[in-house]
C-alpha cells in the first residue's frame, strides 16, 4: 500500500503559447498549444540510494511543458521517510516511490543500502546497528523501560528469584544457549538477576554504599568502593533488559569462571549473541570489576566480532563510530548502484 506524502517537491507551470502559422500570403491562422498533462514517467525503472541520503529523482511530464505539480507517495514499509521536506532513505530494503498529479501517477523502484566499508577495512561491518550502552558515561532516564519484557519462567531462575524479566529476544537466545550447554557438559545455569528498574538500581546502589559505611568508610570512600561492583541508577545495563546474571548456585563470585559452566559460558556465549560484559582485562575501560557471570545480549554478529577481536562493549562501540566515518568517506567516491 502506498502512503501519500503531504508535500509537493516539483511544481512546473507553463503559460499558454500562441503560435502563428502562415497559410497563404496575406492570411494567417491562430493555433493554441494544449498543455494538459497526459502522462508521468521516470527515465529509469529503478534507482539506488544510501541510507541517510536524499532520494534524488525527477518525474518527466508529457508534454514536457504541461502545467503540473507533483505529490510524492511513499510506501509504509519504513524504507523511505520525509525529513525537513526531503525524501530520505531510513533503512535498507526495496520499496516503491510514486509521483502523482491528479489522476495521473507513475512509480519507480528504490533500493536503499547501507554505506559499505572500504574493501580492505577490518572495522565492524554492522556499524549502522547501534547498540545501547549504559555505563558511567551513558545514563538512562528514570522512566526508561525496555519494550517486549517477558517474565522468565521459574525453572530458569535460582530458588527465590521467581519474579525476573528480560526482553523477549534476550530470553529466547538464553533458552537456546542453556539447552545446548546442558547437553554439552550436563551443567546448569540459574538466572539470579535480569531486568532492573531505575528504582531497583537505586536501592541496590544505596545498599552497597551503606554496607561500606557500616565498615567504617566515609561517604565518599563508600560511594567510590560501591562503584566497583554496583552501578549508580541509570548507569546499569540491567535497566536495558538484555543483561542477565547467572550462577550454578544462588550466588555469584569470581570463582564462577573456574566452574564447568563458567568456562563453557566464556567460550561459547558469543555463538548465541551474548558477551561477557565485564572482562577481567578490561576493568580500566569498563570501570567495573571482572564479572564472569554477567552476560549481555547484543546479537550473534556483534558478539562474534567482539569475541574474535577480544573487545569489550565500550571498545566495540568506539570502533563502530570509526567504521561509520570510514563508510561515509568511502561512499563519497562510490555512489550507490543498482545491482
Amino acid at each position: 500500500m502506498i502512503q501519500r506524502a503531504v508535500f509537493v517537491i516539483i511544481a512546473l507551470a507553463a503559460v499558454a503559447v500562441i503560435c502563428k502559422k502562415t497559410v497563404s500570403p496575406g492570411r494567417s491562422k491562430i493555433r493554441q498549444i494544449d498543455h494538459t498533462l497526459q502522462s508521468i514517467s521516470f527515465d529509469c525503472d529503478r534507482i539506488a540510494v544510501y541510507v541517510g541520503d536524499e532520494v534524488q529523482v525527477k518525474p518527466v511530464a508529457i508534454p514536457k511543458n504541461a502545467d503540473v505539480s507533483y505529490t510524492w507517495e511513499i510506501a509504509d514499509d519504513g524504507v523511505l521517510g520525509v525529513q525537513n521536506g526531503r525524501i530520505v532513505a531510513l533503512k535498507s530494503g526495496n520499496t516503491l516511490l510514486g509521483a502523482v498529479s491528479g489522476d495521473i501517477s507513475a512509480q519507480i523502484k528504490v533500493t536503499a543500502k547501507y554505506k559499505p566499508l572500504p574493501p580492505e577495512s577490518t572495522l565492524p561491518p554492522l556499524y549502522y546497528e547501534k547498540l545501547m550502552i549504559a555505563n558511567y558515561k551513558n545514563t538512562l532516564g528514570a522512566d526508561f523501560v525496555p519494550k517486549n519484557l517477558v517474565k522468565i519462567p521459574e525453572n530458569y531462575t535460582a530458588e527465590g528469584y521467581d519474579v525476573l524479566y528480560a526482553t523477549e529476544e534476550t530470553f529466547s537466545a538464553y533458552k537456546k544457549m542453556y539447552i545446548d550447554m546442558y547437553y554439552a557438559i550436563k551443567g546448569r545455569m540459574h538466572i539470579i538477576s535480569a531486568y532492573r528498574s531505575y528504582a531497583k538500581q537505586s536501592e541496590l546502589y544505596n545498599k552497597a554504599v551503606q554496607n561500606y559505611m557500616n565498615q567504617g568508610k566515609t561517604s565518599t570512600e563508600a560511594r567510590s568502593l560501591a562503584l566497583g561492583t554496583t552501578q549508580t541508577p541509570g548507569n546499569s545495563e540491567h535497566q536495558l533488559g538484555c543483561t542477565i546474571d547467572v550462577s550454578n548456585s544462588n550466588n555469584t563470585d569470581h570463582d564462577y569462571y573456574d566452574t564447568p559452566e563458567g568456562k563453557w559460558l566464556a567460550d561459547n556465549c558469543y555463538k548465541y549473541g551474548f558477551i561477557i560484559r565485564y572482562p577481567s582485562d578490561k576493568e580500566d575501560i569498563t570501570r567495573i570489576k571482572y564479572e564472569p557471570w554477567h552476560i549481555r545480549y547484543v546479537g550473534v554478529n556483534h558478539a562474534t566480532y567482539m569475541y574474535v577481536n577480544h573487545l569489550c562493549l565500550e571498545e566495540y562501540i568506539d570502533l563502530q563510530k570509526e567504521a561509520e566515518t570510514a563508510a561515509n568517506d568511502y561512499a563519497i567516491d562510490n555512489p550507490a548502484t543498482v545491482e
